[in-house]
């Protein structure tokens, strides 16, 4: 128990005789500060716990009933709520399971289970910033605030198509160095291709900026950077057919293989990014062209695979282990210790809508006319008053200067609905592509049989990534529901099949249609939801 009691409240004493009361039944299951608490929540709002099934059964296997205390409960709760016994004090904080820089530390003076490393040091490590960028100049908004930001960034490396134009004022912008790098390589190669001068960097991508404090963490001493992972299990990950893919394609340098490394979150070597990159090529293709080729066998079950279509940050550190090099980091499990996004998504919405094709985007405005639909996301709001006064109800934590969504302690839907996992790719724009429409007629006539869009044979689009998932759990959001990926790709709204390629031009944007046929997701942040 994380807290200072006062031994001589009567309220202290009638809890804990409720404990020994409860010590033979499956309460006795909970930990004791955990279901004081639990009694005073249930007495003040009504809510009562929920027990996991198994720990309601008996030896014999039978369900137990247990007592209805609620109006017991109700009746302390009438007798001292007014004098408001729970207090919060500075004196005592529970870091249990909490990953922290001295920064994070408050004025407290007892601390619990506090896990505490060292910050990034700008004498011991440069790093560069990649960003990946296509036509909207979307990157723009990151740098212009770059300056406002707590970051460990020494240069920022702008991605973009051939075909756009580079500009020349970013010293404008910021003081940070930018330089831009015109692609020779499909955008998910950007992993590879960027070409850095530092000894480490990190990715991300122009629907994101960079958190109002990147907190690299560092093992003390041996300064090792520390990186969050997601267990490669059912509940975070086999259930999401592109974590599943991601693990299968992790697996193929190193077997067993067992944890999935985010691309956002790994802070990439660039001498053994090099190596990597260089053995990553010779497997799959200059372009990934090769990485399903050998799975003509899942093809005919499945039509088409959900997985990335590039290099990631899992597959290179299943590269590292193979190798035994390793060494060189400190992983972290986030589903014990969560983690702290070094990037923010702020253009969730039009991540969606680039990633569209023209068939589907000119469906959607077509059913729409008009979309009125907002971004829910607690985490774009950077400073106190802007996440109170949100209006979607997220909470201010003032230790980490954070906004979260409120903690759902009553079973009620989450303030922010879950939707389907954006993309992260942009189509091709739409204007002057439709010819103007026909008058509508005065009488009634009977509807023809709805037909197949006549552009839908003329013009060759991104394929859709709306199959794409970049969560892992979502849990923030993941919209993968089915835990299979052959029932997704059975289900009927997969059975339309997108099987539009892209535009061949000079940009190098394009693939072949054989490496469109086996891309279907998107390698962005799989997991945006932290503990």
């Amino acid at each position: 128990g994380n807290a200072i009691y006062n031994t001589s409240h009567p309220l202290l004493e009638r809890l804990v005789g409720q404990l020994e009361v409860e010590a033979p039944c499956p309460y006795n299951s909970i930990p004791y500060d955990y279901r004081m608490s639990q009694m005073w929540v249930e007495g003040t709002l009504g809510i009562v716990p929920k027990l996991a099934p198994k720990i309601m059964l008996n030896e014999e296997g039978e369900n137990i009933t247990l007592s209805n205390n609620t109006d017991m409960f109700n009746k302390w709760a009438e007798i001292w709520e007014e004098e408001d016994p729970f207090k919060y004090t500075p004196v005592i904080h529970n870091y249990a399971a909490t990953n922290l820089i001295p920064r994070h530390l408050g004025p407290e003076y007892i601390i619990h289970g506090a896990k505490l490393y060292s910050p990034w040091d700008p004498t011991k490590t440069e790093v560069t910033l990649v960003v990946s960028e296509w036509f909207f100049d979307r990157s723009l908004h990151l740098i212009q605030h770059l300056d406002d930001k707590d970051h460990p960034f020494s240069e920022v490396v702008v991605m973009v198509p051939p075909a756009a134009a580079a500009h020349d004022d970013y010293d404008l912008m910021t003081e940070v160095p930018v330089r831009t790098q015109h692609r020779g390589a499909p955008d998910f190669m950007d992993l590879c291709e960027a070409d850095i001068k530092t000894d480490w960097f990190m990715i991300t991508n122009s629907y994101h900026h960079v958190a109002r404090h990147v907190d690299l963490m560092f093992t003390p001493g041996t300064f090792k950077p520390v990186i969050p992972f997601t267990p490669a299990t059912y509940a975070f990950c086999f259930k999401y057919p592109y974590c599943k893919e991601t693990i299968n394609l992790a697996q193929r340098f190193n077997p067993g293989h067992d944890k999935v490394v985010q691309d956002m979150d790994m802070l990439y070597n660039t001498e053994m990014r090099d190596a990597f990159c260089k053995e990553w090529k010779e497997e799959n293709g200059e372009e990934g062209e090769l990485m399903y080729k050998s799975q003509q066998r899942r093809l005919m079950f499945r039509k088409k695979i959900i997985g990335p279509p590039g290099p990631t940050g899992t597959s290179y550190y299943a590269w590292l282990v193979r190798e035994g090099k390793d060494g060189m980091y400190k992983l972290t499990d986030r589903s014990l210790y969560g983690a702290r996004p070094p990037f923010v998504k702020i253009f969730a919405k039009e991540e969606k809508l680039d990633g569209m094709s023209e068939d589907e985007l000119a469906k959607r405005i077509g059913m729409t006319l008009l979309d009125n639909s907002t971004d829910c996301n607690c985490m774009e709001f950077e400073t106190e008053t802007d996440c109170e006064d949100s209006g979607i109800g997220c909470i201010w934590r003032p230790l980490f200067e954070s906004c979260h969504p409120p903690e759902l302690i009553d079973g009620s839907a989450p303030i922010c609905p879950t939707t389907e996992a954006p993309t992260s790719a942009p189509t091709v724009s739409m204007d002057g592509i439709f010819d103007e429409t026909d008058s509508p007629t005065s009488s009634p006539v009977e509807p023809e049989p709805e037909k197949d869009p006549w552009y839908v044979s003329v013009f060759k689009s991104r394929e859709s990534e709306k199959d794409r998932s970049n969560s892992f759990n979502e849990a923030n959001g993941g919209s993968m529901q089915s835990p299979d990926d052959d029932e997704i790709l059975g289900s009927e709204k997969a059975s339309r099949a997108r099987r539009a390629m892209l535009k061949k031009s000079k940009s190098f944007e394009a693939v072949d249609l054989q490496a469109n046929e086996r891309l279907s997701a998107s390698p962005d942040n799989l997991h945006e939801e932290y503990l």
